[in-house]
This record gives C-alpha cells, sequence and structure tokens, in this order.
C-alpha cells in the first residue's frame, strides 16, 4: 500500500539544512523523529486518531 508523507515547510527546511551541511548526527535525529511518527500512526485505521464514542455513533 502506498503512503504519502508531507512534510511542514520546518521539516523542509531541517532537510536541507542537513543537506547542505552534510550532518550525519542531525539527520540521524531526523530519521528517528520521522520514524516516531510513523509510529504514532500505526496501527490505526481511521488515521492517526482513534475513533471516539460507542459503535454506530462515531
Amino acid at each position: 500500500m502506498p503512503v504519502t508523507v508531507s512534510f511542514s515547510d520546518a521539516e523542509q527546511q531541517r532537510i536541507e539544512a542537513i543537506l547542505i551541511d552534510k550532518d550525519q548526527e542531525e539527520a540521524l535525529r531526523f530519521c528517528s523523529d520521522l520514524l516516531d511518527k510513523f509510529r504514532k500512526l500505526e496501527g490505526h485505521a481511521c488515521g492517526p486518531k482513534p475513533a471516539e464514542g460507542y459503535p454506530g455513533h462515531g
């Protein structure tokens, strides 16, 4: 299943700075942060937030 990833302006600037500076440590921190985001989304059929309310009324 394809996944689309969107980055905020701040994240895009961070990526550009990492690439320009060739900062390996910052690149690893960014990847770790990105993996944390994916882990938060994992396991929810409805997206990043579980359904609220009781079945049939959400």
